[in-house]
């Protein structure tokens, strides 16, 4: 797996999940999530959730992490954690 930097803004969400995923990064949109990429399964939720928890910097919430069940929800959720747009 390679090693992505840390970002400092909310432009790396796409590519650390395209990674986790193992998808190409073209093919993640706001939409991709549970309900509609096959490879999101329930270990590479958690996984994604670690990653995201690592390289930005901040805890989610039991709660948080049921609801971040697509890119977008993760991105507001990141948005309301670190108060940046």
């Amino acid at each position: 797996m390679a090693e992505l930097t840390e970002p400092t803004d909310l432009s790396g969400l796409t590519a650390l999940v395209a990674e986790v995923l193992q998808i190409p990064a073209a093919e993640v949109t706001e939409e991709t999530g549970t309900a509609t990429t096959a490879a999101w399964t329930s270990l590479r939720h958690v996984q994604i959730v670690s990653r995201v928890e690592h390289a930005y910097g901040i805890r989610l919430t039991a709660r948080e992490v049921r609801r971040c069940r697509s890119v977008g929800a993760l991105r507001a959720a990141l948005t309301a954690k670190r108060g940046t747009p």
